[in-house]
């Protein structure tokens, strides 16, 4: 296996290759990008494969044959090479917690086709077979991927995953030109990097309960015990690398908070009582939750009610709706998919921020772009009497 599509295909499993391979690549302006991992088990993701295509050839590399990275960490942070990758996130997350970094700039191909209104979240071969008319077979997506030797379908699989993808991009990029739409996709690709870059952020776990389902129900004891639960299962799914549902679920830390909150004084005896919860995990975890619970450290942010997912009041359901409505039309006007302009649950955040205080927070993801194209008609719904 030589080459893939008439492209020569280079399999590399040494180190000093792969030395000499980034130091050429930090020269180049665009590199297609992808990566093989195996997630099913664990908290971070195991990283299986490396996929890299330029110009001349696209290149798998081993990651288990290599042990020194700091050139390809150069490269990512410090040339000025941009990285073409379809669907960023997960590749992002796994280059943050495998090597600690994040590239300075990315092209995203899916994102791309948001802003030109092919469709939102396409896929790879979608695009491929739309803009290049190349049929591209999706057949080892549940590979083994950690597993060696890797067969030659693998290897085929994984090359052709980047060996369009700066075709992709040169396309893209000149629609984007064209439409005008460059400054807003080049935005939120660099919001996509930024998130990446802060998921390890130990402060952000203090949030966590505010999203769960239903926590609004608790009083503010059972809060402040759901608080720290949530901490202690994001710190729990890392040491252990499980991922946070064999830890405990959604429903079991509401539980406990509950069950707890209504009592004179955690301990697993009261836990035990509870029969929404199983026996099983109380005992595996129940003192040590009754210590936390128990305990002064460490010092969380404040309980805030306004971050929970309240039931709205129909005023706002309606101009909840109103905003979706406005969503919409401008997408349509824009031809770019709704989805990116404005999902349900950034319009929630923006319509509990005005609840909270009588103004629209344009925080996050709706900050930038968005914000210009939405504040005057959003401004002009809070202010109606729907």
């Amino acid at each position: 296996m030589n080459s893939i599509d008439g492209m020569p295909l280079q399999l590399v499993e040494d180190a000093s290759q792969f030395d000499q391979l980034c130091k050429v690549w930090s020269t180049r302006d665009y590199l297609a990008f992808d990566t093989e991992f195996v997630r099913t088990n664990t908290f971070y993701a195991n990283i299986g494969l490396l996929q890299i295509a330029d110009e001349d050839a696209c290149y798998l590399i081993d990651p288990f044959k290599i042990d020194d990275w700091h050139h390809f960490v150069a490269l990512l942070e410090d040339s000025e090479c941009t990285l073409v990758i379809h669907s960023c996130s997960e590749d992002l997350n796994l280059l943050h917690t495998f090597l600690g970094c994040v590239p300075s700039t990315i092209f995203d191909t899916q994102l791309a086709a948001a802003f030109l209104g092919i469709g939102f979240s396409v896929s790879y071969q979608f695009l491929v077979g739309e803009l290049l008319d190349i049929a591209v077979a999706k057949d080892e997506t549940r590979s083994n991927w950690v597993k060696r030797p890797l067969s030659e379908n693998q290897l085929i699989y994984a090359a052709t995953d980047v060996r369009h993808l700066l075709a992709l991009q040169s396309r893209l990029q000149q629609k984007l030109i064209d439409k005008g739409s460059l400054k807003w996709f080049e935005m939120e690709c660099k919001y996509q990097v930024e998130l990446a870059a802060e998921y390890e952020v130990k402060k952000k776990w203090e949030t966590i309960y505010a999203g769960l389902s239903n926590s609004w129900r608790l009083n503010d004891l059972g809060l402040h015990y759901l608080q720290k639960l949530c901490y202690w299962r994001e710190q729990e799914s890392r040491n252990r690398n499980k991922p946070r549902s064999w830890i405990a679920k959604d429903s079991d830390l509401f539980g406990i908070a509950d069950q707890l909150s209504n009592s004179e004084e955690p301990s697993v005896q009261v836990l035990m009582t509870a029969t929404q919860l199983d026996k099983k995990i109380v005992g595996r975890y129940g003192a040590a939750w009754v210590e936390m619970l128990l305990a002064d450290e460490p010092h969380f942010e404040q309980i805030d009610r306004s971050l929970l997912n309240t039931p709205l009041a129909p005023s706002l359901r309606r101009k909840l709706k109103a905003c979706q409505q406005v969503v919409r039309e401008k997408a349509a006007e824009l031809l770019i998919a709704p989805e990116l302009l404005g999902r349900k649950k950034q319009l929630l955040e923006l319509i509990r921020s005005f609840e909270r205080s009588g103004a629209l927070a344009w925080a996050g993801e709706l900050s930038g772009w968005r914000r210009d194209l939405l504040e005057s008609e959003f401004n002009r719904i809070m202010a109606s009497d729907l």
